[in-house]
């Protein structure tokens, strides 16, 4: 079984959020949601970074393949101060409110998207206290008829 790629789906969800593109930076034409590691050492100071696959496992049927996905969002920013700190626990609300539940958040070609659960927000590791990070966890179960 191959499995899609949904890098590209969770970016296009995210960059057409209002509350996602409110609280990022405009950058190199875009914003800054990333799909590949590392980020440009230009970009700004606050970034949402979506990883490869975590996990994947199935729960195919005789008839078809139902893979489920699960991807981790981290949304990193500066620990400045208060705000800049709350800005960042509202981007990962934002992510959250986005997928959870929301089976219709993306479309994955040749793919019907069955269900995506989310976990989280919850605080992610950082390389000092003058950063603050935010993960949350994408399950992602897809289906189509073989």
């Amino acid at each position: 079984m191959s499995f899609p790629d949904v890098s590209a789906p969770i970016r296009a969800a995210l960059l057409a959020e209002a509350t996602v593109i409110a609280n990022l930076s405009a950058y190199a034409g875009s914003y800054p949601v990333f799909t590949r590691r590392p980020v440009p050492p230009d970009a700004p100071e606050r970034v949402i970074m979506v990883s490869p696959d975590v996990s994947v496992d199935d729960a195919d049927g005789i008839d078809d393949q139902r893979p489920r996905l699960v991807r981790d969002i981290t949304i990193y920013g500066l620990n400045k101060n208060v705000t800049e700190y709350r800005v960042v626990e509202t981007l990962a609300r934002a992510v959250r409110d986005l997928f959870h539940r929301n089976r219709h958040a993306i479309t994955v070609t040749d793919w019907a998207v069955v269900d995506i659960v989310t976990r989280g927000p919850m605080p992610a590791p950082v390389d000092d206290d003058s950063e603050v990070a935010r993960l949350v966890t994408l399950t992602i179960q897809l289906a189509k008829k073989n």
